[in-house]
């Protein structure tokens, strides 16, 4: 197949081509304000004799050119399959890039545009093999990170596994493993349950219970590996009782874990991987990374910054460290008040809804004073003019 374009088109055409050349760009890399970059792609795995691609997205520092490696996968409870995709959990990307990291969330194949189907036989309530399902999940997870070690831009040496549900659940399986081949694992409301009606437990289902705690006993079996664990009191999957039977279970064999029990969350404790989770969730992480000598946040910069504010500023200061990035604030040209926004995809998106938030509300005229964990330039004239 080809096309006959005429001579007098041809200027068209090459405007054409520059202009897609430029949006891919705009696409692929950061802008000059962006301190990450993300790139989508179709990360090819091997499982078997079978290549599969798994719909990933990447985001990473701008500056620098070897990482940590974190992977981050999602789980499944009541999501309709075709419509997942890894933006789902770009914000925790995004915050583990400005970390240090290089951040790589994918979907499991079947999901999005990954290709392959999803595994989904775990057995039933009289019959249970939940190992079944999690080794097939922590196989897609190794394909995974031997594929993402091969980048010139990866330090192969430090892999951070975080896992939301049966992303959790499937993490440890890999963890667990003779080859150790995660530094360190974050859990987020993990487990398997069975179900007849997506996104509804089944009831009286307790020998699939019994065999999910078999596993994780497994899994923590002579593991050093460091994990951290997140379940909130009003999970409908995996509640107080299970997660504590998990627990006891893991850390029988000699298991590594910081549990956080969290109070209940919104209508639904499962639902920890939300961007209005991170309040819960930051403090523990970052503690995690400290303790484990891994890249954390460090908001020392904006140390200047709270100590200028009103008791009521400094207040709402604070809640702004805990949001996720990308994230902005804004002060009106008088000193008074503190406004932010978080939780886009670039600085330049959040900055402006943050001024325009400053602006709706006090009436005045906004400058940006910090974006992210970083001062900008003259901040100090606007909070002197209080």
């Amino acid at each position: 197949m080809y096309f006959r374009v005429k001579c007098w088109n041809m200027s068209f055409w090459r405007r054409m081509v520059l202009a897609s050349v430029g949006l891919l760009l705009s696409i692929q890399n950061a802008t000059a304000n962006d301190l990450v970059k993300e790139e989508n792609l179709l990360l090819p795995i091997q499982l078997g004799s079978k290549t599969e691609k798994l719909e990933t997205l990447v985001v990473r520092p701008v500056d620098g050119d070897h990482f940590p490696l974190v992977l981050i996968v999602n789980g499944s409870a009541g999501a309709n399959q075709s419509e997942m995709h890894p933006e789902w959990l770009a914000h925790i990307a995004h915050d583990f890039a400005h970390r240090g990291w290089i951040a790589a969330s994918i979907v499991w194949p079947g999901y999005g545009r990954s290709t392959g189907s999803f595994m989904n036989d775990a057995g039933d309530c009289s019959r249970p093999n939940v190992s079944l399902f999690l080794n097939a999940h922590g196989d897609e997870l190794a394909a995974a990170l031997k594929t993402l070690r091969t980048r010139p831009d990866v330090n192969p040496s430090v892999t951070l596994g975080l896992g939301i549900s049966i992303g959790g659940a499937s993490m440890l399986d890999l963890a667990g493993r003779t080859d150790r081949p995660l530094t360190a694992v974050i859990n987020i409301s993990g487990g398997v349950y069975h179900y007849t009606t997506v996104g509804l437990a089944d009831s009286n289902c307790s020998h699939f219970q019994d065999d999910l705690v078999r596993n994780f006993t497994e899994f923590g079996r002579g593991n050093p590996t460091p994990t951290l664990w997140f379940y909130a009191a009003n999970d409908p999957y995996f509640g107080p009782d299970l997660a504590q039977r998990l627990l006891a279970g893991y850390r029988s064999g000699g298991g590594a874990v910081d549990y956080v029990g969290l109070p209940p969350f919104g209508q639904d404790g499962h639902t920890l991987y939300k961007q209005t989770a991170n309040l819960l969730l930051e403090p523990g992480v970052d503690d995690f990374l400290r303790r484990n000598h891994l890249p954390s946040a460090n908001e020392d910069e904006l140390t200047p910054l709270l100590s200028a504010l009103t008791p009521v500023d400094r207040s709402s200061a604070q809640l702004y460290l805990k949001q996720v990035t990308e994230k902005a604030a804004a002060i009106a040209v008088d000193g008074r008040g503190f406004y932010w926004s978080y939780g886009l995809r670039s600085i330049e998106d959040v900055r402006q809804q943050a001024l325009a938030r400053c602006e709706n509300k006090s009436g005045k005229i906004c400058n940006i004073i910090a974006e992210n964990a970083h001062l900008v330039d003259g901040w100090q004239r606007t909070i002197t003019k209080r």
